[in-house]
């Protein structure tokens, strides 16, 4: 019963897959039977080329075979157009049709994983990921190349399709229709290129990945493979290398000199002159190469001796590292303009037409070219040596964090990272801002002169605070010239220091008569004015009729304390505490009085009024009495006591005048001092019964008028 019920099922399920498989082959045949309505294509037209190459290719001989039965149907003179453009449709269907393969793309795949690397497996390690990653970025380009392609074939097919649906009916519809045919056909060609060319660019880099971590694992997995033995030959590696380093240098120095040294007055001798700059280049490169080769081998040196612990010089090595990082970063700063300079000197001499040219020239000619391909090989080679040692400066410095302590270790980096941050900010110095004369003027230049200005800036200042400390202890002529001379030192250092800073960025200041004559039509142009009060302030500071501390009063009414003399103008204090700047040349030219300038003493006169038939001795003990409670009043000095005297017969009170002598601060402050005695003098005449008198008028009434009108009239207002 088993067997038979299996073998009903068998049975059961075939007759399932024949009866599935008829509909299939007979929708095939039909869609092979039933081609393109051409020229009325329809919306989804293309969908019929869509497929595997077994389901394509019968729909394209269809469509080809009913398209070339079509052309016997066209006007004579658009038959030869219709067959061109036939043959490039049938190209295009045979290319696409071939594309349809299941093209496979290759998938690389890395070298074997080893346990340990030695320093040269590492190197081919890192030169094969060099090779993938050129690889990975050239596919990356034809993508891009082949979506440029892509899209311009979109836009061909747009503006095709747009002739199509415009196009009439007849000859021009059915040539329009295979023309949309043409461009829809390439661009299928270029959308199935681009799938393709993306995919392997996928995978390239993918390997181009693999490959850097392999690179990475490789670094960390080196194998200490030299011994005690081969340290000598490392040695022999270094020394052969410096060799090389001192002929290359050599060769610079004849390539430069055969550059410098040739006649361009003719043609050939122009095409020698380029070919022995080219080989100066040459020689430059091949300079870079041989320096690059000594770093590594001497690195490999050092990572030995640090792997065998041989007594390695830290202190040296660190050192070494930093100079080859500085190396790599000069050389790769120039790779860029030896490789356009060499391409473009290339471009020059392929370009020339050599018809005119004799065998001479064109020998030359060659001989440029040759240069040009050699110096583009050298660079290659160099850009490959720059990469290996940046690998062998990481093994070296993987090898000193191993070889020392972790304090050590951070001393070496902080110091490394110091190290260069100084070399970057020298660098920066370095660069050009622009030229004095034949001199070029750098940030460095500008930093130095920065410099000395501050430093002699900081020269004037700790020398007038030394003179400020000073001046105050002595006599008020002796505080003046202390105050001068402080000025006219700063002036000196300021102008000394000056010159200087510009004189270090290249000005030259030899020429006294150039720069006198600038000056002089400077001043004549607008710089009299602070000329006049420049010389005005030296003057004032060497007459010493006003000082610093002295008292003033210019004409304009403005009084004030003298608070400091400047190169341009006199700062005034006054007794609101306001400063007052006026310029030097105004003190100069007008009229002032100097409160303080021979005595620190003055006497000062204070009028008053008292009422007629007081008694005047009464008022001299009074006002005398007073300046006694005044601060100001200069006391035990003979011959200089206050004194009242009566001094005219006014219209209302006999008039006095106070003569009292004052002291330095009473002289500095003379409207306070006024009202000081004003004010005690108001308070000694109250205590004495003294009137102060107010003017007053009496008015007399002429005779005439009537009393009883004037009555009448109050009452009336």
């Amino acid at each position: 019963m088993s067997f038979l019920r299996s073998l009903l099922l068998l049975t059961l399920v075939t007759g399932l897959f024949v009866s599935a498989a008829s509909p299939a082959q007979e929708a095939e045949e039909a869609a092979i039977t039933s081609p393109i309505e051409f020229p009325a294509l329809q919306q989804n037209w293309w969908d019929t080329f869509q497929g595997t190459p077994e389901e394509v290719g019968p729909q394209i001989e269809l469509f080809l075979e009913q398209v070339d039965g079509q052309v016997a149907d066209l006007e004579p003179q658009n038959q030869e157009t219709a067959l061109v453009i036939v043959e490039a449709v049938r190209d295009n269907l045979e290319l696409y049709l071939s594309l349809l393969d299941d093209l496979t793309v290759r998938v690389r795949t890395p070298p074997a994983l080893s346990a340990m690397y030695s320093i040269d497996e590492m190197l081919v390690v890192a030169a094969t990921a060099r090779d993938s990653l050129a690889a990975a970025d050239a596919d990356r380009a034809e993508v891009e190349r082949e979506q440029r392609i892509f899209n311009g074939a979109s836009r061909r097919r747009d503006a095709v399709f747009k002739d199509y649906a415009d196009a009439a009916t007849g000859d021009e519809r059915w040539l329009a229709a295979l023309r949309l045919v043409r461009a829809r056909s390439a661009l299928a060609i270029a959308g199935r290129r681009l799938e393709l060319l993306t995919e392997n660019a996928r995978q390239s880099a993918v390997h181009a990945d693999l490959l850097a971590e392999r690179v990475e694992l490789a670094q960390q997995r080196l194998a200490t493979d030299v011994t005690i033995e081969s340290v000598a030959t490392l040695v022999d590696e270094v020394n052969v290398r410096a060799e090389a380093i001192v002929a290359a240098e050599e060769r610079q120095r004849e390539a430069q000199i055969g550059a410098r040294s040739l006649d361009v007055d003719t043609a050939l001798g122009r095409f020698e002159q380029r070919l022995q700059q080219q080989r100066a280049l040459d020689a430059d490169v091949e300079l870079a190469q041989a320096r690059i080769a000594h770093a590594q081998a001497e690195s490999r040196y050092f990572w030995a001796e640090l792997k065998l612990d041989t007594g390695p010089d830290l202190s040296l090595i660190e050192e070494q590292v930093l100079v080859w990082s500085e190396m790599i970063r000069d050389i790769e700063g120039e790779l860029p303009d030896w490789q356009r300079q060499t391409e473009d000197e290339l471009l020059a001499a392929q370009s020339i037409n050599r018809d005119d040219l004799d065998r001479t020239a064109q020998r030359v000619l060659d001989q440029r070219v040759g240069t040009a391909r050699e110096t583009l090989a050298h660079v290659g080679t160099l850009n490959a040596t720059l990469a290996d040692l940046d690998l062998l400066m990481v093994a070296v410095d993987n090898a000193i964090a191993d070889y020392s302590s972790r304090f050590r270790l951070w001393l070496y980096n902080a110091g490394r990272t110091l190290k260069i941050v100084w070399i970057r900010v020298t660098e920066l110095t370095e660069i050009t801002l622009f030229s004095a004369g034949q001199t070029p003027v750098t940030v460095g230049d500008i930093v130095q002169a920065i410099v000395i200005l501050l430093i002699g800036w900081l020269l004037s200042r700790g020398i007038r605070a030394t003179f400020s400390r000073v001046g105050p202890r002595e006599s008020i002529g002796t505080e003046a010239s202390v105050y001068a001379i402080s000025r006219l030192t700063h002036y000196a250092i300021v102008i000394v220091a000056v010159i200087i800073a510009l004189t270090s960025i290249g000005l030259d200041f030899s020429n006294l008569a150039i720069v006198a004559g600038a000056l002089s039509v400077g001043i004549g142009f607008g710089l009299q004015s602070i000329v006049n009060n420049f010389v005005s302030g030296i003057i004032i500071l060497f007459e010493h009729s006003l000082r610093v501390g002295d008292y003033i009063e210019l004409d304009t009414g403005l009084t004030g304390t003298v608070k400091a003399i400047n190169v341009r103008s006199t700062l005034i204090n006054t007794n609101d505490n306001i400063d007052i700047v006026v310029p030097n040349s105004e003190i100069i030219s007008t009229k002032l009085t100097n409160w303080t300038l021979g005595e620190t003493i003055l006497r000062v006169r204070i009028p008053f009024g008292v009422a007629y038939g007081t008694d005047k001795e009464l008022v001299r003990k009074a006002a005398i009495e007073c300046c006694d409670e005044v601060p100001f009043t200069l006391t035990h000095m003979p011959g200089r006591e206050p004194d009242v005297w009566l001094v005219e017969y006014g219209d209302n009170s006999l008039n006095f005048l106070l003569l009292v002598w004052v002291n330095r601060q009473g002289a500095r402050r003379p409207t306070r001092t006024r009202a000081a005695y004003l004010w005690a003098m108001e308070t000694k005449f109250r205590e004495y019964g003294i009137e102060i008198p107010f003017p007053q008028r009496d008015l007399h009434l002429r005779t005439g008028w009537n009393p009883a009108e004037l009555a009448e009239q109050k009452e009336k207002v």
